[in-house]
């Protein structure tokens, strides 16, 4: 049987008459004993009639929404009277109809009992309070009733759990009001103004020094003069919970302080460049006064052209590392960033998100560039004179070669640059070549001979060998014409 069938079952058979009214006060719901005690027996016939039509009620009507529960007795109306089960030849007026009229949540709630029935139902009674004395024995939920000053008149065993306790004996002799003190008298003030709460969450020290955290739902219960008398309650331990809620909550924190005071330029955007999340960092690399100005931004408009090839990329890489880029700054000025991005997808696959971590090299860009020309000017300088000029290192690897040098040694740039010299062109070993480049190196003094050219030996050429801490560089010249002008002169 659901749920709902077991309660429609428990409302039907209930020898208390109940009646159930919506928030406008119009008549809902009546079960089988309200019919018989004292009301119209045609469920048609009151059906959406209002709570406040009943003259029974009608002149309690604002004591009844300001009290929200009143109990009263009234004389059974014996002209209402439609049921067997009463003797019409009795003296109606002896018999009582019990009152408890209450507000709740969704509108107005009536049960009605007939006083001289109450002896001759309590085998009835004795088992419904059974069935309910079961249901709070085993029910999950901590259930107890206390005093206003925190007193436990009764407690289920969840609750005996819940608070350490070793037996339910202990339980009732504590206090709940002790586990933390101003939460309960905060929690009393407000049931004596809003009458129940709901979800309400404290730490509590249970009587081993154990902390808790428990979530609450209590019930005020007042007497019929408005006053608070007990507390009803429903607690439930969700300390794991709570825990896991705070650590995640300290981590998120700590990301987001990382996430703060990281000098990388970090973002989250949509796939159109629409930013969602950034920085300090980022939003001042972009030239931004603040981070709130930053996430309105748009990051493809610093580069329209990069921005669709990296999106087109990171749908089939799925991340980037190292992606360079010059972009316009919000503010005009060129900066070249280097960026690190990976692609977040959803359950079918899509790249819907981009994050990023990105960071301003600009003046590494432009001092690499800046050598870079130094470097071409240089090379330009050295290939366009007529003399043969090389590098090497400490371990006789060619440095740099120039054209005119290439041609001499009869071997192609590419294939001297980073090779060693004595491997490359072991016809120099045993020759001027060597001891004059191996004096340089050890004495750290500079060279000068002339030799014969390696490949062309009717040409004389003059070598100055010059050393550094670097290893050594060699430029030499062709002086064969000076040498036939010297020996001419001899003769």
């Amino acid at each position: 049987m659901e749920v709902k069938d077991r309660f429609r079952e428990i409302f039907d058979e209930s020898p208390i008459g109940i009646l159930i009214y919506d928030k406008k006060g119009k008549l809902i719901d009546i079960n089988q004993s309200a019919r018989k005690i004292g009301m119209s027996y045609k469920l048609e016939d009151i059906l959406d009639k209002n709570i406040f039509d009943n003259p029974n009620i009608a002149p309690i009507k604002e004591k009844l929404l300001k009290e929200r529960l009143i109990e009263f007795q009234t004389p059974l109306n014996p002209g209402n009277i439609k049921d067997d089960d009463y003797d019409n030849s009795k003296n109606f007026d002896s018999v009582l109809i019990n009152w408890n009229v209450s507000v709740t949540d969704s509108g107005f709630l009536v049960q009605i009992q007939d006083i001289n029935k109450c002896k001759t139902s309590q085998k009835t009674h004795k088992k419904r309070d059974e069935k309910f004395d079961r249901f709070f024995e085993d029910d999950l939920t901590g259930d107890f009733i206390a005093t206003p000053k925190g007193k436990i008149i009764k407690c289920n065993p969840s609750f005996v759990e819940i608070y350490g306790f070793d037996n339910h004996e202990k339980a009732l002799k504590s206090e709940i009001s002790d586990f933390n003190s101003n939460d309960w008298i905060n929690l009393i003030n407000m049931i004596k103004i809003e009458c129940k709460i709901k979800g309400h969450q404290s730490w509590h020290r249970r009587p081993d020094g154990k902390l808790i955290h428990v979530v609450a739902n209590l019930v005020g219960i007042f007497s019929d003069s408005g006053k608070l008398t007990h507390v009803k309650g429903y607690i439930f331990d969700d300390t794991d919970r709570k825990k896991a809620e705070e650590y995640l909550q300290a981590s998120e924190e700590k990301y987001h302080s990382l996430f703060d005071e990281d000098l990388t330029g970090d973002f989250i955007a949509t796939i159109e460049g629409e930013i969602l999340e950034c920085n300090p960092a980022f939003a001042e690399i972009y030239g931004f006064n603040n981070r709130e100005l930053a996430s309105k931004c748009n990051i493809s408009k610093f580069n329209s052209f990069d921005w669709p090839y990296m999106i087109t990329r990171l749908k089939k890489e799925r991340k980037l590392q190292g992606f360079q880029s010059w972009q316009r700054r919000s503010d005009g000025m060129r900066i070249h960033v280097v960026a690190n991005l990976v692609g977040i997808f959803n359950d079918s696959d899509e790249l819907v998100k981009v994050k990023g971590y990105v960071f301003d090299d600009t003046d590494r860009k432009q001092a690499e560039e800046e050598l870079a020309r130094s470097k071409n000017q240089m090379t330009e300088i050295l290939d366009s004179i007529q003399d043969g000029f090389i590098a090497l290192s400490p371990y006789w690897h060619f440095i740099y070669v120039n054209r005119c040098a290439s041609e001499y040694f009869g071997v192609d740039y590419e294939d001297l640059i980073g090779q060693n010299l004595w491997e490359t062109l072991p016809e120099l070993i045993g020759t001027n070549y060597e001891s004059s480049f191996r004096i340089a190196i050890e004495t750290q003094e500079i060279q000068h001979f002339e030799t014969l050219g390696l490949h062309n030996p009717d040409h004389c050429f003059e070598f100055t060998v010059y050393p550094s801490a670097d290893g050594i560089s060699a430029y030499w010249r062709d002086i064969t014409n000076r040498k036939k002008l010297e020996n001419s002169n001899k003769k």
